[in-house]
């Protein structure tokens, strides 16, 4: 009984050798140790170039690392986008190879390594010796497709994306403007039209500038020149005066138009309907930059101390495109429903005429007018403000000498309750819309937008009931 217990002990251990020995040995066609590399370890550090062309012929840029800083140096020689190198060569540093998928030349164009539909990365050294010439291609799983230049075969590698190296040429480009610290804003500047201010900060309270507030709950003072808006009971537009700063110090470029002429996009000095914005720091730094026409969504726009025309969009360029004027009154008209006997509103051969009648709202010579409709148009006028001055020299000042509309506001109480209200309407620049009051000097129009302009800018036809 002994013996046999003995037996199967040994049996026993000699199973559990048998086991580990199996889970220790691997099976046929396993890699043991380290498993191949395309090529040989990157570092970072090493690369000194990189030359980048997209598939199919497309943009080509030459990367170049000068000193800490990296350039862009072909097709142009201008500052790069330092995060986007930075992670292009930490991406050739970080790769990890996989297996290899095909080593059949068929195959290129479908797994987008073939030259024509690759992403073509050669990275050198300082002396100019290759260290990497790759073509990155689609993504499989978490692998993305690699060819070695020269070579078949097409590897799987980890922790590499094409899209990192997959952009045009343009967005290689360092597109930061200013890059200052807006809570530092200590003066700002606005010229437009031969008017000129000059805004200073005010000293935190105690005095101490060390403890003073960040720039949107900055105060500001008139330092120099006049703002013709600031009237009795108008207190200066601080947050306006802070988005400017805020807006300037941390200025992005959209596109550069490295062909463009200054004198074709309002850029010249003194161009009409030109603004120009400067913010000096606490450092003593101060920059700026002059705005010019727009097209489309994009200004023109220049800095003061550079050649170079960038565009920037219209929504980034509202809290910077101001004229002196913006920063005082810019109300249009404030008359209260209740405060109004009619409105008139001619466009063209289209005449809308709406009255106050008892407790509602009729139109003349429309039977099927929609009474909640004239009500609405009744109370557009309840604190109808612009969101700025319409430059001098604008070319949307033309179109307010013959208006393409005219609303007419008369007030209750007859000629004692004052005079009626005039409002011209202009010409459009994408979502404004340039307004001037009747009486009013041509260099007094204000940009309302159309959506504020579309609540009582109506024809006949407009205020109609629905059918059901």
């Amino acid at each position: 009984m002994e013996k046999k217990n003995l037996f199967a002990l040994g049996a026993l251990v000699a199973l559990l050798g048998l086991a580990f020995y199996a889970m220790r040995t691997p099976e046929k066609g396993e890699r043991i140790g380290e498993k191949p590399r395309a090529i040989a370890e990157i570092k970072a550090a090493n690369i000194a170039t990189l030359d980048i062309s997209q598939p199919g012929g497309g943009d080509k840029i030459t990367l170049t690392k000068k000193g800490e800083k990296w350039q862009v140096t072909a097709p142009y020689d201008k500052p790069a986008d330092q995060n986007a190198a930075k992670s292009a060569v930490e991406a050739l540093e970080k790769i990890k190879w996989g297996d290899i998928t095909t080593q059949q030349k068929d195959r290129h164009a479908d797994l987008e390594v073939s030259d024509e539909k690759a992403v073509h990365v050669v990275a050198k050294d300082a002396s100019g010796a290759v260290i990497a010439d790759l073509f990155l291609g689609k993504s499989a799983g978490s692998s993305t497709m690699v060819r070695i230049a020269g070579k078949d075969e097409v590897w799987q590698a980890s922790d590499l994306f094409t899209s990192t190296f997959k952009r045009d040429g343009k967005s290689w480009r360092d597109h930061v403007i200013f890059d200052q610290k807006a809570d530092e804003a200590q003066k700002v500047t606005l010229s437009s039209g031969g008017s000129k201010v000059v805004l200073e900060r005010q000293p935190a309270a105690g005095g101490d500038k060390d403890k003073a507030p960040g720039i949107f709950d900055a105060k500001w003072k008139l330092a120099e020149g006049t703002i013709t808006t600031l009237k009795p009971g108008v207190e200066l537009d601080h947050a306006l005066v802070n988005r400017i700063a805020q807006g300037v110090a941390t200025l992005r470029a959209g596109e550069f138009l490295d062909a463009g002429k200054p004198e074709e996009l309002g850029l010249a000095a003194g161009a009409p309907g030109q603004i120009e914005v400067q913010v000096a720091f606490k450092d003593g730094k101060s920059v700026g930059i002059r705005i010019g026409s727009i097209k489309g969504e994009d200004y023109h726009v220049q800095a003061l101390d550079a050649p170079q025309i960038f565009t920037v969009k219209k929504w980034s360029m509202e809290s910077i495109a101001h004229v002196p004027a913006d920063l005082g009154d810019k109300s249009l008209v404030s008359l209260k429903a209740d405060q109004i006997d009619s409105v008139t509103v001619a466009q063209g051969t289209d005449v809308l005429v709406v009255r106050a009648a008892d407790k509602t709202w009729k139109a003349d010579k429309l039977a099927d007018a929609d009474e909640g409709k004239l009500k609405s148009i009744a109370e557009s006028f309840d604190g109808l403000n612009g969101s700025g001055f319409v430059a001098a020299g604008a070319p949307e000042l033309a179109s307010l000498a013959k208006p393409r509309a005219t609303v007419t506001i008369a007030r209750r109480g007859g000629p004692k309750a004052g005079a009626p209200v005039v409002l011209r309407i202009g010409d459009a620049r994408g979502d404004d819309v340039a307004v001037a009051k009747g009486g009013a000097p041509v260099g007094e129009a204000l940009w309302l937008k159309k959506m504020q302009l579309d609540r009582f800018l109506k024809k006949p036809a407009d205020v109609a009931k629905d059918k059901k």
